[in-house]
């Protein structure tokens, strides 16, 4: 999925895509100093089974395994991934304050 953030701010902190056509993502950078748009990508994927036995590959050839993002960046570059538009909005829980934010404002699911 990939979602719009106008902030530079909370894109440094997110995975960021570059989309081409047809919703194709040609590039994915977790967390850069320099956003190259304003895509972020939250932690949503849907692989195919030919895909997702990549994974031991991916790892073979130093694929990151620490954010989640680390293998759709690896896999881009090898196989068509697409990028759907997120529907609503996100809230992104990266650490302490911004989980106690999500706590006071979250109201559940509503149309």
């Amino acid at each position: 999925m990939r979602y719009p953030e106008p902030d530079p701010a909370r894109l440094r902190k997110s995975g960021i895509l570059e989309i081409g056509e047809g919703d194709l993502v040609i590039g994915m950078e977790e967390k850069p100093a320099v956003p190259r748009s304003n895509w972020c990508c939250p932690p949503f994927y849907v692989y195919s089974k030919a895909d997702a036995a990549k994974v031991s590959l991916a790892l073979a050839e130093g694929c990151g395994a620490d954010a989640p993002g680390s293998f759709i960046a690896w896999l881009c570059s090898r196989s068509p991934v697409h990028a759907m538009l997120m529907p609503g909005s996100r809230y992104d829980i990266g650490d302490l304050d911004s989980y106690k934010s999500v706590c006071r404002t979250y109201r559940g699911v509503t149309r």
